[in-house]
């Protein structure tokens, strides 16, 4: 996997207690290889929660707050799968604020699995998911199944290139 226009880039992957705790150590095992800074922002100040398989995982340190953060700080926004976090952001006014101030300014933003939910906050339709790929892109919004998180993060860098220059700063 290639992603080198996320390289030096700062990542938003907004969270709540419940999260896919896989997908998520593969999420910044990715960003660590081409040297992004992925930051946590999550509901809860502190730590919070991952979800593994049937119970609770590891705890995690949040970056910064849902309700302190601004879409302006960072280059990307990944929100990741995890029925359990999507029940609980959803419910999040902070969250809706900050996917529509991605979205409207065609900011790249990356939704995995139920993750794609939140996009009904902002009444934006997520792009249909291509049978072959298990990825939808419209612009720089991309959707991805769980089983296929490596594509859709090699959507996410395509996404960091419109026109041949950085669409981030």
């Amino acid at each position: 996997m290639k992603l080198s226009n996320l390289s030096g880039k700062t990542v938003a992957l907004m969270v709540a207690s419940g999260f896919d705790e896989d997908l998520f150590i593969a999420i910044q095992r990715a960003m660590m290889s081409v040297n992004a800074k992925l930051r946590i922002v999550s509901r809860e100040a502190g730590l919070t929660n991952a979800w593994n398989g049937s119970s609770w995982g590891m705890s995690y340190p949040a970056d910064a707050t849902l309700s302190t953060t601004l879409a302006v700080d960072y280059d990307a926004l990944i929100i990741p799968a995890g029925a359990k976090h999507v029940t609980t952001l959803s419910g999040e006014a902070h969250a809706k604020r900050i996917i529509g101030a991605f979205a409207r300014e065609n900011m790249p933003i990356l939704m995995i699995g139920d993750g794609a939910d939140m996009l009904a906050l902002v009444d934006i339709t997520p792009p249909k998911i291509d049978d072959a790929t298990g990825v939808g892109v419209d612009g720089p919004l991309a959707v991805a199944t769980i089983e296929a998180a490596e594509a859709g993060l090699e959507a996410l860098n395509q996404a960091m290139v419109a026109d041949g220059e950085s669409v981030a700063a």
